[in-house]
């Protein structure tokens, strides 16, 4: 009779040590369960439902957070020169960011593109008003 390496019979082969008797150890829990021929299937526990219509939505609030994003750093890098330029495009991220985050309320980057449209949007009026006011003062 062959041998596994567990195996002993008490003259020293590969296993030194004794068996461990079977009421030494715990009870098995799933002795008695029923065993499924099939594989287990993973279910992620907050799966989306719908599919399609929130990838669209999704869509939307990258696209807003995009535009929104690149308005408020223009706006810092040019220092409020071009607020003509990146005062819409921080409303053009807040608008469909707003609209994305009614649709979708747990998407992430609906909420950050409200966000910075809304402190773009703050930001671009701010410096507006201190150029038109540089600009605009007599010598």
């Amino acid at each position: 009779m062959a041998r596994t390496h567990y195996e002993c019979n008490g003259g020293g082969g590969p296993c030194d040590h004794a068996r461990v008797p079977t009421d030494f150890l715990p009870p098995d829990p799933y002795a008695h369960a029923p065993q499924d021929a099939g594989r287990p299937v993973f279910v992620p526990p907050n799966a989306p439902a719908g599919g399609p219509g929130r990838k669209r939505e999704g869509n939307r609030a990258v696209a807003a957070l995009a535009t929104g994003a690149a308005g408020l750093g223009l706006l810092v890098f040019s220092a409020g020169t071009l607020f003509v330029v990146t005062l819409p495009a921080s409303i053009v991220g807040w608008v469909p960011g707003n609209r994305a985050k009614q649709a979708d309320a747990a998407s992430d980057e609906a909420n950050v593109a409200v966000i910075i449209g809304i402190v773009g949007t703050v930001f671009g009026v701010i410096a507006a008003i201190v150029w038109i006011v540089i600009v605009a003062e007599p010598e």
